[in-house]
């Protein structure tokens, strides 16, 4: 597995936003800028919002020409903002109108192998999982102030984690705090009885701590209103999805707008990565792609 970051449905998302020369566009979540590089390319202006320092520091090193020019503006935002912030720059700027929106809801491949920020299972840090360091709950907090059943729950419901009981009954069950990756990945390997070949045991803890710890969910729930509100009539919006709750949550939005006759779904079926994609890069296999047209 490269550990450089890959865009996932890069081409799909990018087609289905049918960009339109300087008009602009936000990507919702930046990253690490594939698809805000994909979007630049076919002449679109861009306004990309991330919560993570590390991801806006370095899309400003990235991208300083077009930052210079005019053609992208970096938000150090959560996604949640986004009516707040352009209506704030529509009021500077009276011709800013928005003709399609982009959530990319992964986490990218720097965040992941982390081991400083406490999102990877190699190597050993502190528990964090905080995307934005301003936020006051870390991954370690969680597992030592949630009881035993709500933890199980929390890595079944989140992580889809099928030994979630055994696996929080450990963590309770531990003589000392678990504060660190090391100790976390260490304790899911030696109670898991089964894994799928070719991913890591801790997967499905770790994912579900780094959702709750950054209330990812929530945000969604919050953000697709929000978006949708500044969101041009005949403009698009897309979502990537690699959690069965994202996705779902997304579905959900989409129908509710499309039965009220606000927008129109672009796809009878989510948009999967094809086998190709998958091989070449192995953390797209889960990603859904759904797409509409604001009414």
């Amino acid at each position: 597995m490269t550990n450089t970051h890959i865009s996932v449905l890069l081409e799909e998302a990018v087609a289905l936003l049918d960009i339109q020369s300087t008009q602009w566009y936000i990507d919702a979540t930046f990253g690490r800028g594939g698809h805000t590089k994909a979007m630049l390319a076919q002449g679109a202006r861009v306004i990309a919002f991330d919560w993570d320092h590390e991801a806006i520091e370095y899309g400003t090193k990235i991208f300083a020409t077009e930052i210079a020019d005019s053609k992208l503006l970096l938000i150090h935002e959560s996604f949640t903002k986004i009516s707040t912030v352009i209506e704030k720059l529509q009021k500077e700027h009276h011709q800013l109108k928005i003709a399609g929106i982009l959530f990319d809801f992964g986490t990218s491949t720097p965040q992941l192998l982390s081991a400083e920020r406490g999102f990877s299972f190699e190597g050993e840090s502190e528990l964090d999982m905080r995307m934005d360091t301003r936020l006051g709950v870390m991954a370690k907090d969680i597992l030592a102030l949630i009881p035993e059943k709500q933890l199980t729950e929390l890595f079944s419901e989140y992580g889809g984690e099928q030994e979630a009981r055994s696996i929080a009954h450990a963590i309770k069950a531990s003589e000392s705090p678990i504060t660190t990756t090391k100790e976390l990945s260490d304790l899911i390997v030696s109670v898991k009885r089964h894994s799928r070949p070719g991913i890591h045991p801790a997967t499905k803890v770790f994912q579900a701590l780094r959702i709750v710890v950054n209330s990812e969910l929530d945000e969604i729930n919050e953000a697709l209103p929000s978006a949708f509100s500044i969101l041009e009539s005949n403009g698009r919006m897309v979502t990537i999805a690699f959690h069965e709750g994202e996705d779902r949550i997304v579905k959900q939005q989409f129908k509710t707008w499309e039965k009220n006759k606000l927008a129109e779904n672009l796809l009878k079926k989510p948009l999967q990565p094809t086998e190709q994609e998958e091989r070449k890069n192995r953390r797209a296999r889960s990603a859904k792609l759904r797409a509409l047209r604001k009414l």
